[in-house]
């Protein structure tokens, strides 16, 4: 059974481009675009994703929202996140890891990178 991964970009085409790549690599993905969305799948999920790629700036709640909401509740606390951003400042790759990121990637990027790292903490 193929390990199941949620996206969440607002940019539609780096969205497309991660879902299609995962997809490809035999992940099973649903990917969305706005952080609230995000957390209420997350939070009300029946069943857990394996891994979650996140953006940081997304509509609504912000990736760093996420991943803080995400490491403080007792069913998602392990969960697998790979930060995929734009903000490849210092302080926001310290603040992401120090918040519980698994693994960091900077835009641009490649996408079959994203799919390695990811795998890496999923499979």
């Amino acid at each position: 059974m193929a390990e199941r991964v949620l996206v969440c970009e607002d940019d539609e085409h780096v969205r497309e481009l991660l879902a299609y790549r995962l997809e490809t690599d035999g992940y099973d993905v649903v990917a969305i675009d706005d952080g609230e969305d995000c957390w209420e799948r997350l939070e009300g999920a029946d069943e857990l994703p394996d891994g979650l790629v996140l953006d940081l700036m997304l509509p609504g709640l912000d990736g760093f929202g996420i991943l803080s909401r995400l490491r403080d509740h007792d069913d998602l606390e392990e969960l697998p996140v790979v930060m995929v951003t734009g903000r490849g400042l210092e302080r926001d790759v310290v603040r992401g890891f120090e918040l519980g990121a698994d693994d960091y990637v900077t835009k641009p990027f490649s996408p079959s990178e994203v799919s390695a790292r990811l795998g890496r903490l999923v499979r």
